[in-house]
């Protein structure tokens, strides 16, 4: 393959893993700049090896706009250096450290020299972490060798180098690596009285992602395990306009969706992947899936069959 093919191959590997970044060389490698990406999927989790020649990596506000993303990201260094910039502060991230940035608010990476990092994406959602919390933790590099950030650093790395093992245990990689994250997140932060009400919720919201495949998961559930009332509970949701079981409702509605564009589980049929859900009235599904997402479940999953196909086809 010609440098002209492997800087295209590259630059179209950035924008298309990571929601349209755009890709500047710098230096010498001024517009052939190029690297290496090893990806690995955990559930909602993913995990990256990426390398490469001097560059920037840009997220710019129109590819925030074009593909809206609710992720945070980790960048943990091995070689070089990553000089981050996101909401107007700039911090470098040395070999033996991790920097987080968000993919909801444009960012720049810079990367000088010849460089190596590891990468762990997570939904921001998932963390269960007030926004204040991931914005101080966004405001310094984190030692990946000492404290809290050395148990998710080496979790990222033994991630990177594993064989992907089978779908159950991906997904319980993929809730230990939030929870390692949410760890660092909240390492200092201590809400005050008037986050707190902010910070119970985001704990259900977490809560709820990681329990969507238990049938017993309701108000009652809820309510015990955060050792609050349900009627507590139900007034954290009340702005939200659908209520907490409303909130639960969509997001197994969202699962479903998932799982109907994945791969993974393209032989289930939709009834098998409802259930996977808990969702087993298909008459139910049908009309509150159309409702949510504008079309019948087993048209969504033609239309998103026939995008995988034209994609493949584009990639020849």
């Amino acid at each position: 393959m010609t440098v002209g093919l492997i800087a295209d191959a590259w630059y179209h590997d950035m924008e298309s893993t990571f929601g349209g970044l755009e890709v500047v060389a710098l230096g010498s490698s001024a517009g052939q700049a190029s690297g290496a990406l090893a990806a690995k999927e955990l559930g909602h989790v993913g995990i990256y090896g990426i390398s490469g020649t001097p560059q920037q990596l840009v997220r710019s506000p129109r590819a925030v706009r074009q593909s809206p993303t609710d992720v945070l990201k980790v960048c943990a260094m091995r070689r070089g250096r990553c000089i981050i910039e996101q909401s107007g502060r700039e911090l470098t991230v040395a070999p033996g450290e991790f920097g987080l940035y968000d993919t909801a608010v444009p960012y720049r990476l810079t990367f000088q020299g010849a460089w190596q990092c590891e990468v762990m994406t997570a939904p921001s959602k998932s963390l269960g972490a007030p926004r204040a919390a991931v914005d101080e933790a966004r405001s310094h590099p984190w030692s990946a060798t000492t404290g809290v950030g050395t148990v998710l650093a080496q979790f990222i790395s033994a991630c990177t180098s594993m064989t992907v093992p089978a779908s159950g245990a991906r997904n319980h990689l993929a809730t230990a690596g939030e929870a390692l994250l949410a760890s660092v997140v909240l390492q200092d932060y201590e809400p005050g009285s008037e986050d707190m009400a902010e910070f119970l919720r985001h704990e259900i919201e977490s809560y709820v992602d990681r329990n969507l495949q238990d049938p017993n998961l309701g108000l009652k559930q809820v309510a015990s395990s955060h050792h609050v009332s349900v009627r507590t509970a139900q007034r954290l949701f009340i702005g939200s306009g659908i209520g907490l079981t409303g909130l639960i409702r969509k997001r197994r509605l969202q699962a479903v969706r998932r799982d109907l564009a994945a791969q993974r589980t393209a032989h289930l049929t939709i009834a098998e992947v409802a259930a996977r859900w808990c969702i087993h009235d298909a008459q139910w599904l049908a009309k509150a899936f159309k409702s949510e997402f504008g079309m019948a479940p087993s048209e969504f999953r033609r239309s998103s069959e026939a995008e995988t196909l034209t994609t493949h086809a584009s990639a020849l």
